[in-house]
């Protein structure tokens, strides 16, 4: 989650660990962990903080050849985001510190500046920390999965979890917003985002057409069949007169409507957006036929064979028209603002967090072990099998 990394960006993978219901418990202490000046965390925050550096490094740990799911990956040397190269249990305790202290970090910040957050934001983000507690992440896709079943055995209370979650994101952002944003210390201007804008964004439309045809059962079960060649090539032809057209003056969205009405079309499965190619869900073939596209000009693009071919009718935009408007969202700016300070933002709360005389309650602290999470899978019977097989 863009644009804060150290403790946001491990949530979700933290949560899609399968932890065992079997391990052994650990008391929800009253500890506290880190202290600096009168803001104090209680332990179960730095473990939860262990939490989100495992589950880090594990998916680290996976890319060595040597890694093994029914074994500790401790000792394994593991390969950051960074480049950074490090033992796995060493690169997990000091990315708790650096996680814990940075929670820290954005407190003292927020306090210099005299920032709260509004009973609005506190209210929404204690919700969803709840709904995720109780009923997982997931829970609106019918996935229940309460994540304090488990967490709770190792120590990690709600209000710890919250605390480390989603009210550090709220804190996060509302010191991000405070210092990028309109009046703050590190404000953006609009020029400056609009320049980001069109150095990296791309404004374009397309029309996707299907070249098969998809028949439906009484089971509801569908059967594609691909178009003859003739009938593919009267679609390609007729999408190609367009895309001349388009170049040529014509309107994007008056060349779609034409296309429904010449083939009784009720849809408008049209798409358009503007946005930065790299971050973008689009298929890769079409992300590559747009950087190669000149603005203003609409060009076809087949994508796909046989019974699940399509063909596209691309537009490719002039950005520096569409980045005011673009700007003038407050939903777009606040995403292009974050896309352009998300990396500084969060070097700056590194420095923060290294810079204060942050005190630690070694005592408590050195109880936590991250091999505690470890929870060994046994290889699979196919696996095994196939393993056999090959030797």
């Amino acid at each position: 989650m863009k644009p804060f990394k150290k403790v946001a960006a491990v949530l979700l993978a933290a949560v899609m660990i399968v932890l065992s219901a079997g391990c052994t418990p650990i008391s929800l202490s009253k500890e506290w962990s880190y202290k600096y000046g009168d803001d104090q965390l209680s332990i179960g925050v730095y473990i939860y903080s262990l939490y989100q550096a495992y589950s880090q490094a594990q998916s680290y740990a996976e890319k060595n050849e040597d890694y093994s799911s029914d074994k500790s990956f401790m000792s394994l040397e593991i390969t950051d985001d960074d480049g950074n190269k490090k033992v796995a249990k060493d690169w997990i305790l000091e990315e708790a510190d650096k996680i814990t202290k940075s929670i820290l970090a954005v407190d003292s910040e927020l306090a210099k500046y005299d920032i709260t957050l509004d009973t609005a934001t506190k209210d929404e983000a204690k919700k969803t920390a709840q709904s995720t507690w109780d009923m997982g992440a997931y829970a609106s896709y019918g996935y229940f999965d309460p994540l304090s079943k488990k967490l709770e055995p190792y120590g990690v209370s709600f209000e710890s979890f919250y605390t480390s979650s989603y009210e550090a994101m709220a804190k996060q952002s509302a010191l991000f917003n405070a210092l990028y944003g309109k009046g703050g210390a590190k404000e953006v201007k609009d020029d400056e985002l609009k320049s980001y804008v069109k150095e990296n964004y791309t404004d374009y439309k397309y029309l996707p057409v299907n070249l098969y045809t998809t028949e439906t059962d009484d089971s509801g079960n569908s059967t594609n069949t691909a178009l003859s060649d003739d009938d593919k090539k009267k679609v390609e032809n007729e999408l190609k007169q367009y895309a001349e057209q388009i170049t040529g003056g014509k309107a994007f969205g008056d060349a779609v409507s034409e296309y429904m009405k010449a083939n009784s079309i009720t849809e408008d499965t049209s798409k358009s957006a503007t946005e930065n190619l790299e971050n973008s869900s689009i298929g890769d073939e079409i992300k590559e036929k747009l950087k190669k596209m000149k603005e203003g000009t609409a060009e076809t693009l087949q994508v796909g064979d046989g019974d699940s071919a399509q063909i596209y009718l691309i537009y490719k935009g002039k950005i520096n028209d569409a980045a005011d408007s673009y700007i003038s969202d407050s939903t777009n700016r606040s995403n292009v603002l974050s896309e352009m300070k998300s990396d500084e933002f969060n070097n700056y709360i590194d420095e923060i967090a290294v810079s204060l005389d942050v005190e630690i309650n070694s005592a408590q602290v050195n109880r936590y072990d991250p091999d505690m999470f470890f929870v060994p899978v046994e290889p699979t019977t196919e696996a095994t099998t196939a393993a056999s097989t090959e030797e």
